[in-house]
């Protein structure tokens, strides 16, 4: 019924290799939260990037709206994935996330609030201009600052 193994060597061969094998084969939970928390940190950096060069024109609250989603979406993915962190991340990305989360409601409520008033969104983008753009730059420069503990390339 059974046949035996005539070559030992296979044998200790195929118990040598297989473990190897195995420990090869996939990330860690902590390499696959780091590798996704960087993939959606260098895509929250492009939309600042893309807001802070942003002339204000018909077409910006649009794109305001089309970035901030975008962030929305990424920031949630970092969130999934900071309990697979390792224990020396985790604080600085968990604040980071915080602090965008804040910027990005602070900054949409002084937008809407000042748009119902004047009535024109584009008007309101245009006086706060300056203040926005350095909102932008110091949540870039904090989101840099945050994620440097994770060595993203």
């Amino acid at each position: 019924m059974f046949k035996t193994c005539r070559s030992p060597a296979v044998v200790v061969a195929a118990i040598l290799l297989v473990p190897m094998w195995l420990a090869a084969c996939g990330e860690s939970s902590e390499e696959k939260a780091t590798a996704q928390v960087c993939s959606s940190t260098k895509e929250i950096r492009a939309q600042l990037a893309k807001l802070s060069s942003l002339s204000i024109s018909s077409k910006a609250p649009e794109e305001i709206k089309d970035a901030a989603a975008v962030m929305q979406k990424e920031a949630a993915k970092i969130k999934e994935s900071t309990a697979n962190l390792p224990a020396a991340s985790k604080a600085p990305v968990e604040s980071a996330q915080k602090e965008l989360q804040a910027e990005l409601a602070a900054l949409a409520k002084t937008v809407a609030s000042t748009a119902k008033s004047s009535g024109s969104i584009e008007a309101v983008l245009k006086q706060s201009e300056p203040a926005a753009k350095t909102a932008v730059a110091g949540l870039a420069a904090s989101y840099k600052q945050a994620y440097e503990s994770l060595k993203c390339s």
